[in-house]
């Protein structure tokens, strides 16, 4: 799909093929040393800029005709603004809240078109993940299963006195397990990551804010969706962000240190992952 369809659905909208060009500009320049990494990275950022300056202008004036490659490049600048990140960030955490922003950002640009994308055969395989039959599916599948390292959490919210905050921390941790559920059952041949990035889609904005502001048990429920992401198969561009969530949560806990049994288990599960991607994606 990536090396064929969406290359030709690009010569057709040229803002599409910029942010095809600046993710395989960061793509290329994430198997070189820091210090040759810099033409590749500017490359990058010509191309990107040129995409997001056509991509606001269709966001002013939605169109059938380019909510397809519109939904595209927003998938292709989720995972440019993971990759680009090639050394842990100052602040990893609100680094990851910026690209969860993206992705619900994705929300709107779909809009009223999702009717349009799920049917076209270009995307079949990245809504596949999201639709209800496939979910019901993996719910059946997983009728059965537990996972208490996320149920446990449940017990962290009593340490958030807000009813809003206790409320939205809740919901994510409920969501959370759902899809550390079905992500058992995906089959091997599929791609896990369209499927787990559906908890950062669907947790509440409420959630989100107190991200931004590091909450502590915000920060842990992150940290154990980045140990979701690092069970599933390494790719480049996110294989090191467990890392970097994991270093950011446990200096953020060393004010409080009785909160950091709480990083147990996804410690032990990042810590055993691997720490590069020496191929590319597979195909989905």
């Amino acid at each position: 799909m990536w090396q064929t369809r969406i290359i030709e659905l690009g010569f057709e909208h040229t803002f599409l093929l910029h942010g095809i060009l600046a993710l395989s500009a960061v793509h290329k320049a994430s198997f070189l040393l820091p210090g040759d990494r810099q033409d590749l990275l500017q490359q990058a950022d010509i191309h990107i800029s040129q995409a997001l300056n056509t991509m606001r202008r269709h966001l002013e004036v939605p169109s059938d005709e380019t909510a397809i490659p519109m939904f595209v490049l927003s998938s292709v600048l989720l995972t440019y603004n993971f990759g680009s990140v090639q050394e842990m960030p100052e602040d990893p955490i609100r680094s990851l809240h910026h690209c969860f922003m993206l992705l619900n950002g994705i929300k709107v640009v779909i809009g009223s078109h999702w009717d349009k994308l799920k049917d076209d055969p270009i995307l079949a395989q990245m809504t596949e993940m999201s639709s209800e039959a496939t979910l019901q599916t993996l719910d059946e599948l997983a009728k059965d299963d537990k996972r208490p390292e996320i149920l446990r959490l449940m017990d962290l919210t009593e340490l958030v006195l807000d009813t809003l905050d206790k409320t939205a921390c809740i919901e994510a941790i409920q969501e959370l397990h759902d899809i550390s559920r079905r992500v058992r059952h995906v089959s091997s041949d599929r791609d896990e990551y369209p499927f787990l990035f559906m908890w950062a889609a669907r947790i509440t904005n409420r959630f989100l804010e107190l991200l931004a502001t590091h909450n502590p048990v915000a920060c842990i429920v992150t940290v154990h969706f980045a140990a979701l992401l690092a069970q599933a198969g390494p790719v480049w561009w996110v294989v090191k962000w467990p890392r970097y969530l994991l270093f950011a949560t446990r200096t953020l806990l060393a004010v409080t240190p009785d909160l950091l049994g709480w990083l147990d288990w996804p410690q032990s599960v990042i810590s055993g992952a691997p720490w590069t991607a020496s191929t590319t994606p597979r195909a989905s």
